[in-house]
């Protein structure tokens, strides 16, 4: 659990954008980006040695319980640097190191056809994805940890479709439904529940799949063609009337939206990133969402969230209850060249009787805006004055 605090502009979103491209540059290089055309990266263009200054990326995880460290530096033409290192008693253990385009050395436990992969590995691919393109057991599977586990939330309308249509998708699974129709009922939104009643007949999915078959290929292909096409009316709890979703409340859509991604990383051992976690939401519902991932009775498999915020109630005790621990809160701060720092509130040893969120919004930890209210109401006052 890591939810992420800081004022307007000053790097939230871009640290779990950071993460997202990442995660993108693992699972796609290989296989997306062309030969010739360099890093689709997005450089740091206020860095004081310029927008060539390459990219710096290192992730530590858990891999079949045992610590990993993955990275790369890349600049716009090519991967420069990439390493991959495992802990198993704890010291550092190299898998593989690259240094620059071609340079390449691997440890005595990996094995399989590193010269072969190291041989397809583009300059501006990465070794990893390359490695898992080519079916390498062992890099494979730690590329799968990295890029399969890991879901992405943005507040933005695209995205928010992306998601309503995952959650239609699942209300087609009698056994998601009844979970995701008793959150909604849980949430007091008024709402009831939600039912697909209407969906495309055999027909319909017959002549899509004869128009496009390398889509109708794809395994999933009639359940996801079905979840498009289908359509889902919510029930009010107080009358028979039905609305589509395009008619429910901001607030119920992005309740939806959200808790069909945390039901499929709460199955499995997953991450979910989300951006705005608070976007629309009641703080009561955003605290239901972050203690639905901190309770072992619910989450299993351990799975995380990560989250970027403003909702400061999260810092508190709401209702007498500690939402987030002290080493879960996470503070960004630019400084006067335009760079983020990311920090934990645990390193300014708060008391344990604190009061976080107070100490927060009084700037003790830094990460708010530094605003002058008495300024901004000289500045008015000098304009309203002024006569026209």
């Amino acid at each position: 659990m890591a939810g992420v605090y800081g004022a307007n502009a000053s790097g939230k979103s871009n640290v779990l954008a950071a993460l997202d491209w990442m995660i993108k540059a693992i699972k796609l290089s290989h296989t997306r980006w062309e030969p010739g055309e360099g890093v689709p990266r997005q450089p740091f263009k206020l860095s004081p040695t310029g927008p060539g200054t390459p990219s710096f990326f290192e992730v530590d995880f858990l891999h079949e319980g045992v610590r990993h460290s993955y990275g790369f530096e890349a600049d716009d033409r090519q991967i420069i640097g990439e390493w991959l290192n495992t802990y198993p008693s704890g010291r550092p253990k190299k898998l593989f190191e690259r240094d620059g385009a071609a340079e390449f050395s691997f440890g005595r436990s990996l094995t399989g056809e590193l010269q072969r992969i190291r041989k397809l590995t583009r300059p501006n691919s990465l070794y990893l994805s390359c490695a898992a393109s080519n079916n390498h057991p062992v890099l494979g599977a730690v590329h799968a940890s990295l890029t399969q586990r890991v879901s992405f939330v943005q507040q933005d309308h695209k995205d928010q479709e992306r998601r309503l249509l995952l959650a239609k998708y699942l209300l087609g699974d009698p056994a998601f439904t009844v979970v995701l129709n008793t959150l909604l009922r849980a949430a007091d939104l008024g709402v009831e529940g939600a039912e697909v009643i209407e969906a495309p007949d055999e027909t319909k999915v017959k002549e899509f799949a004869e128009q496009d078959p390398e889509f109708a290929s794809h395994p999933e292909f009639e359940a996801a063609f079905r979840a498009i096409h289908a359509k889902v009316v919510l029930r009010r709890s107080s009358s028979e009337v039905r609305l589509s979703l395009d008619e429910e409340s901001a607030g119920t859509r992005a309740w939806l939206s959200l808790i069909g991604h945390a039901m499929l990383t709460l199955r499995g051992r997953g991450v979910l990133v989300a951006d705005e976690i608070d976007s629309s939401l009641h703080p009561l519902l955003s605290s239901t969402l972050i203690r639905m991932f901190k309770d072992s009775a619910i989450n299993r498999h351990g799975s995380q969230l990560v989250f970027a915020s403003h909702d400061t109630t999260l810092l508190g005790t709401l209702l007498e209850e500690e939402i987030l621990a002290r080493d879960e809160v996470w503070f960004t701060e630019k400084d006067d060249a335009g760079a983020t720092s990311l920090y934990s509130l645990a390193e300014f040893h708060p008391r344990r009787d604190e009061n976080i969120e107070r100490g927060y919004l009084q700037g003790r930890y830094g990460a708010v805006p530094y605003l002058s209210f008495e300024r901004i109401r000289e500045i008015l006052m000098e304009g309203i004055e002024q006569p026209r």
